[in-house]
């Protein structure tokens, strides 16, 4: 699997009231942004307004860019377009196809279910076409401490524990590209512990792309990519970039690039 971005810009209008008048004024969530990925975990990171979020809704086919195009292309040789252009030129089944091999995550989840946390996990499950789905739903409960809420409305979860239950929603679906943004919000230590290992568990074929302002969480990466101000600053393997100082951290290396840069230390 492969991701690579081209030239892709989006602009979000904001409208703002000065003494009753009405005024649009453009804010930048990508400029020009180009950059490819491939399997494995890449972490993005940059201070607020980088447009980190912006990437993971576009590269989750939930918004459209202004310009450029996303393609993704997978080991079979298939590859799907995801622009203006191609919105126009694509069957709505192959949009479905490319929409079934990807599971994201926003920071702040809106979809809520009146459904019970088992009878969800085992819909999404069978949906992805998952092999023994009804075993496979219930190790994914058992594996994310939900067992104590797994006949409990998912509408009625609250705090660490929905979190923990949006992040088994993502897992369970066996997606071919997870998008995460801000996992660790809101998630109590043993869940951070168990996002860990699923991440660094996960199959080496698959894409994951997490946004995150935990600098220690950030160290699961195997690539970064360092956004600002919309454009891409950085990207490279972890290892080589955090062997330039001499903590050997994402934290001493994102440190490091704020010397050249107006970039905020990100909060833990």
């Amino acid at each position: 699997m492969w991701i690579e971005w081209s030239h892709i810009t989006k602009k979000y209008n904001l409208t703002k009231n000065r003494n009753k008048v009405s005024a649009q004024k453009s804010n930048i969530g990508l400029l020009d942004f180009s950059a490819t990925v491939r399997a494995g975990v890449t972490v993005i990171l940059g201070p607020e307004g980088a447009g980190k979020s912006t990437l993971l809704r576009l590269t989750a086919a939930t918004m459209l860019p202004d310009d450029g195009r996303i393609t993704y292309g997978s080991r079979e040789g298939e590859r799907f377009i995801w622009s203006r252009g191609s919105v126009v030129a694509s069957d709505s089944t192959s949009l479905s196809d490319w929409h079934d091999k990807i599971a994201y995550l926003p920071s702040v989840p809106t979809q809520r279910y009146d459904e019970t946390v088992e009878e969800t996990l085992l819909y999404f499950a069978q949906v992805r076409r998952v092999p023994s789905p009804k075993k496979y739903a219930a190790e994914c409960i058992a594996k994310w401490g939900l067992a104590g809420w797994r006949r409990t409305s998912v509408s009625k979860l609250i705090g660490p524990v929905l979190k923990r239950y949006y992040l088994a929603e993502c897992f369970v679906k066996s997606p071919h590209i997870l998008l995460l943004d801000e996992p660790t919000k809101g998630l109590d230590p043993i869940g951070k512990q168990i996002l860990w290992q699923e991440i660094v568990h996960q199959p080496k074929e698959r894409i994951i792309l997490i946004s995150t302002s935990n600098l220690a969480f950030a160290e699961c990466a195997d690539d970064l990519i360092l956004l600002e101000n919309g454009s891409c600053r950085r990207l490279g393997r972890k290892k080589y970039l955090t062997a330039c100082v001499s903590e050997g951290t994402v934290e001493g290396w994102y440190k490091a690039m704020q010397t050249f840069s107006n970039l905020k230390i990100l909060e833990q």
